[in-house]
């Protein structure tokens, strides 16, 4: 198996370092390098897109997340794909027209102020932070799990992150965002390839997708769970202890041969089935019923999360600049929407039919992956994709599915990469260290942001699992692409909309909403996080935890400070809205005639 993973990621490594060396000349100006000189096509170009997006929390998470909760998994799939609709109708296209690199880039035209674009710059950063991390940690974890072999003497996760931030340094600086298009598109068909690969063996061998999601909701949801002796064992005010409830839902003989040997230890951990409760209403949670992960509040605020912060991601706002007009970048997303459904349902079958067929496929091949089955459900949920691969389909599959999952993984790191490179280079170095630098100086530099970056990246990716405070609460990893997505929905998205669509957006609102929505993001989500590792302080254990993520506060909250100051401060509309609004909304010949008034004033002037 490690051989045959080994050979198709080092494939797709190939395919990406061939892809970036043809195009390596065409990276010369800041246009070539951070763009692709504006010159993507619509459909190759929303490929890109998908490729940037789907992340391994898309290609392993989702189908994961379905396998586990089923109906409540699912809404991950569902907001990843509704995000682009914003983009679709409300972004995309006027952001094209308007003609600038980046957000920041952006929100410093629309406003003439510096300050805006520095504090554009600070919520790029935090983003792309949040969402490095986990894509880091995640090539590790599935090169361990994958290939299982380490190099020049590194542990196998160590090989991970080590090759994955090497490979992405030397594909991104070589061949710039025109390297990456190409190279992000090949991955994406290879991730969508590989995810219907696997859906066709699991119908090929009986999967039907009505008689298994009825079957699964005949009883109540059960799920593996890691717990500790000791707590195993203490009873609760009922007088009922947790063992109590896990064996009512396992069978007897796996009790007595797994399970019973390792209750002599308190300090033990024992992995058993447990009956899941409903978050929505009292009794059990059901497959394909609401309710086993969100709370009412929860399902809104991972919903808001999802569809407003897709609209504010930088590597995936920067694609939409690559296209050579503004109707054409719609037309990208109009494909984006189109591809992600598709992909999404792909994982959700999968997800179905991992839960479906892991009990027949459980004692699986010669040589299984490193996986724990307990009573034919597996106890880490995202390896569900690699186990079905390879039971259903051999180490072939299996190889081609650890392709699917690295190039998830390489195409994300890329996008995000050359996105903070862009947000360095473009937004500080050019704007305030060297204005006058030259093309040539302008590129080096943005080249030495992201070796930086990636060398960022690659440290977080080797220290996170180390420190003991994450690794108390692993789920933190996981937690970190959500942690992202309300950054952007707090904290850009809100005063992008609204400042695309008012004109009376002023540059006071604009810093009110980023700073409110931002801030209070950042506050709620150490909130849930210190309250979740169990290291919250006394004193505010009175408050309300609320949802657990804190967008369904912050993000109305944003949008509430950037109307409200810019309407109590409606005498300082820039000047130059109406420029503005012409390059945002105006047509191609309206903004030619506009530019011919200009060029006669000045000829009449001289």
């Amino acid at each position: 198996m490690a051989t045959t993973a080994l050979v198709t990621t080092l494939l797709v490594l190939a395919s990406a370092l061939l892809a970036s060396w043809l195009v390596r000349r065409q990276t010369s100006t800041k246009v070539e390098f951070y763009l692709a000189g504006r010159t993507v096509s619509a459909f190759l170009n929303a490929s890109a897109v998908c490729g940037d997006y789907f992340s391994a929390a898309s290609f392993l998470g989702v189908a994961g997340a379905v396998y586990a909760s089923g109906l409540d998994g699912i809404w991950f799939g569902v907001g990843f794909a509704g995000g682009f609709v914003p983009l679709l109708l409300f972004t995309a296209s006027p952001l094209r027209r308007f003609g600038e690199y980046t957000l920041p880039d952006y929100f410093a035209a629309r406003f003439e102020s510096s300050g805006v674009r520095l504090v554009a710059v600070a919520l790029v950063q935090l983003i792309v932070l949040f969402y490095l991390a986990p894509q880091m940690v995640g090539a590790g974890t599935v090169w361990e799990l994958l290939v299982g072999q380490g190099m020049l003497g590194l542990s196998p996760y160590a090989t991970g992150v080590v090759l994955t931030a090497v490979a992405m340094t030397v594909f991104s600086t070589l061949g710039g965002m025109r390297g990456m298009t190409w190279n992000q598109a090949l991955q994406f068909w290879i991730m969508t390839s590989a995810m219907a690969l696997v859906v066709a063996f699991a119908f090929a061998a009986g999967f039907s997708y009505t008689r298994a999601l009825r079957d699964l909701s005949a009883g109540p949801l059960v799920n593996p769970e890691r717990w500790r002796v000791a707590d195993l064992l203490r009873p609760d005010a009922s007088g009922q202890a947790p063992a109590d409830r896990a064996r009512s839902v396992m069978s007897e003989s796996y009790w007595k041969q797994h399970v019973e040997p390792r209750l002599t230890d308190p300090r033990a951990e024992v992995v058993v089935l447990m009956p899941q409760q409903s978050k929505l209403r009292p009794g059990p949670a059901v497959y394909n019923q609401p309710g086993h992960l969100y709370s009412p509040a929860d399902h809104a605020s991972l919903l808001l999360t999802l569809v407003l912060g897709t609209a504010g991601l930088p590597h995936v706002v920067m694609r939409f600049y690559t296209n050579p007009t503004g109707p054409l970048a719609r037309r990208s997303t109009v494909y984006v929407v189109l591809l992600t459904s598709v992909f999404y349902w792909l994982a959700t079958t999968a997800g179905i039919a991992g839960r479906a067929l892991t009990p027949l496929t459980a004692h699986g091949t010669g040589a299984p992956l490193p996986v724990h089955v307990v009573e034919g459900l597996l106890a880490h949920p995202d390896q569900v994709l690699p186990f079905l691969a390879q039971t259903l389909g051999g180490d072939l599959l299996l190889g081609y599915v650890a392709a699917g999952a690295f190039a998830a993984m390489f195409s994300t790191i890329g996008g995000l990469l050359l996105a903070s490179a862009a947000s360095w280079g473009h937004d500080v170095f050019e704007q305030f260290l060297r204005p006058d630098a030259p093309e040539r100086v302008r590129v080096l530099v943005a080249k030495l942001a992201l070796v930086l970056m990636a060398a960022v990246a690659m440290v977080v990716g080797l220290t996170f699992p180390r420190v003991e405070f994450f690794r108390a609460f692993p789920a933190v990893i996981a937690l970190m692409v959500s942690w992202a997505f309300a950054v952007s929905a707090s904290g850009l998205v809100p005063v992008l909309l609204v400042s695309l669509w008012w004109k009376g957006t002023t540059l006071r609102g604009a810093l009110a909403g980023m700073l409110v929505g931002g801030g209070t993001c950042l506050v709620l989500l150490a909130n849930s996080f210190l309250r979740v590792v169990e290291a919250y302080p006394s004193w505010l254990t009175g408050l309300p935890a609320g949802p657990a993520l804190p967008t369904l506060l912050s993000a109305p909250l944003a949008f509430l400070s950037v109307l409200a100051v810019s309407w109590l401060d409606r005498r300082n509309v820039p000047p130059h809205v109406d420029e503005v609004w012409l390059r945002l909304h105006g047509t191609a010949r309206e903004r030619q005639e506009r530019l011919l008034e200009r060029v006669v004033a000045r000829a009449r002037l001289a």
